[in-house]
C-alpha cells in the first residue's frame, strides 16, 4: 500500500515540477499544408464527396453560427441549398471522374426534382435567384453531357421550367437582384445588381448552347443592365441604383474587384462591344494587384465591412469568373495568369479540403470548395505547375 502511495506521489510531483507547456502560436502564425495542384483538387473532391446528403444535396441550413445574414426560413434556405447543390454539382462534374461523376448526377436528379420547388421567399428576400442561376448551369452542363433520352428529357424540362422562373423574377430594370426593399412588387421593383445579373446571364448563355430556349428580351435586357453599370474606370456598379453615386467606394476599384471578373465574363460571352481581350486582360492584372483587398473581407462575418465595402461572399465568387477568362487570353497570358491564380487558391485549403469565404450556415463550405475546385481545373487546364 505505502508502495502504491508513493509511486501516486512521485507521479503527481514528477507533474508538478515538468517544464510548462509552450502556448499554441495564433491560427494566422500556424504552417499551411502544401498541397500540389493535383492533391489540392483530389482533397476537395473527396470533400465535397463525403458532404453531400443521401437525397443528392449540399447543406441544411440547420447550423447557426451566430452571425448569420438577414434571410427567413425556410424559403431563404432552400434557396441557398438548390445555389450551393448547383455549384457543387456543377463542379464534380466538371472534375469528372466516376465518383465525383457519380456524385453530380445524384446533385443534377435532386435540381430535376425538389429543387424545382423553389421560389421567393418573402416580398423582399428574392435570394431564389441564386438557386435558378446555378441550377441552370448545372443542369445545362448535365443535358450537354448526358447520352440516356429518358434523364436528358427530364433534365431538359427542368432547365426549361427554371428558365421561365428567371424570366418571372427578373426585375423591371432587367436582370436580377436578390432584394426588394422598394415596392416589392410581383416583378421585382429594386435595381438589378451587376454581378447577380451577369451570372444569370452566363447561366441563360450555358442553357442556350445545351438547347434551352432562351427569351431573346430577357437576355437583351440584361445585358444592357450590366452594360450600364459599367464605368469610365472599367469597374462595375454594385447595383444600378449606384449610378447617382458612381464614385463610391464600393464601385471603385478595390471595390469591384470580385464583380469585374464576372461582368467582363458575361459581356464577352454575350457579344457585348463594350469590353476586348486587352480590356479582360488589364482587369486580369488589376485583380493580382489589388488582391489585398478582397483577402481583407475573406472571412470576414459581416457583409461589406471591409475596406471599400468589399464581403466575403466575393472572393470565389470573383476568382472563379477570373478563371472562366483564362480560355479567353491569349495562351502565355494564360498560363502566367493560370500559375498565379493557383498560387493564391491552393494555400487556403483547410485542413479538411474544403475552401470558404463567408460564413453561411453549412452551406459556405460545399460552395467555397466548388467554386475553388472549378477555379483550379482551369488553372490546371491553363497549363499551371501541377506541384
Amino acid at each position: 500500500m505505502k508502495t502504491i502511495q508513493a509511486l501516486f506521489a512521485a507521479v503527481l510531483l514528477s507533474g508538478c515540477v515538468s517544464d510548462p507547456q509552450p502556448e499554441p502560436l495564433p491560427l494566422e502564425q500556424q504552417p499551411v499544408r502544401e498541397r500540389s495542384l493535383d492533391q489540392a483538387i483530389d482533397d476537395g473532391v473527396a470533400y465535397l464527396l463525403r458532404e453531400q446528403r443521401p437525397k443528392g444535396y449540399w447543406g441544411t441550413g440547420v447550423r447557426p453560427l451566430g452571425w448569420d445574414i438577414y434571410a427567413t426560413a425556410p424559403g431563404s434556405h432552400r434557396a441557398f441549398q438548390v445555389a450551393t447543390t448547383g455549384l457543387c454539382a456543377l463542379a464534380l462534374r466538371e472534375i469528372g471522374t466516376p465518383e465525383a461523376l457519380a456524385a453530380a448526377v445524384r446533385g443534377e436528379d435532386w435540381l430535376a426534382g425538389d429543387g424545382m420547388k423553389l421560389r421567393r421567399s418573402t416580398q423582399d428576400q428574392i435570394y431564389n435567384i441564386w438557386g435558378h442561376t446555378y441550377a441552370l448551369q448545372a443542369l445545362a452542363l448535365a443535358i450537354r453531357q448526358e447520352t440516356d433520352p429518358a434523364r436528358k428529357e427530364r433534365l431538359v424540362r427542368a432547365a426549361t421550367d427554371t428558365v421561365d422562373l428567371m424570366e418571372r423574377y427578373a426585375t423591371c430594370w432587367g436582370g436580377w437582384n436578390y432584394y426588394d426593399f422598394a415596392a416589392q412588387t410581383r416583378r421585382p421593383s429594386m435595381e438589378s445588381t451587376s454581378f447577380g445579373t451577369a451570372a444569370g446571364l452566363i447561366a441563360l448563355k450555358e442553357a442556350a448552347d445545351a438547347g434551352i430556349a432562351v427569351p431573346a428580351p430577357l437576355v437583351k435586357q440584361a445585358l444592357r443592365l450590366v452594360e450600364k453599370c459599367r464605368t469610365l474606370e472599367g469597374t462595375y456598379l454594385y447595383s444600378y441604383d449606384w449610378r447617382y453615386y458612381p464614385m463610391g467606394s464600393i464601385n471603385r476599384p478595390p471595390g469591384s474587384l470580385g464583380r469585374t471578373q464576372c461582368c467582363n465574363d458575361a459581356l464577352w460571352e454575350c457579344g457585348s462591344k463594350v469590353v476586348d481581350i486587352p480590356e479582360i486582360s488589364r482587369a486580369f492584372e488589376q485583380l493580382f494587384k489589388l488582391q489585398g483587398f478582397l483577402e481583407c473581407g475573406r472571412k470576414r462575418p459581416y457583409p461589406h465591412e471591409a475596406y471599400y465595402a468589399v464581403a466575403g461572399y466575393f472572393y470565389y465568387f470573383g476568382h472563379y469568373y477570373a478563371s472562366r477568362l483564362l480560355a479567353i487570353v491569349p495562351p502565355a497570358e494564360a498560363r502566367d495568369f493560370g500559375r498565379r491564380l493557383s498560387d493564391l487558391i491552393r494555400p487556403k485549403q483547410e485542413e479538411d479540403g474544403s475552401w470558404w469565404d463567408f460564413g453561411m450556415w453549412d452551406f459556405h463550405k460545399p460552395y467555397g470548395t466548388a467554386y475553388a475546385l472549378m477555379i483550379l481545373k482551369r488553372c490546371r487546364d491553363a497549363g499551371a505547375p501541377r506541384n
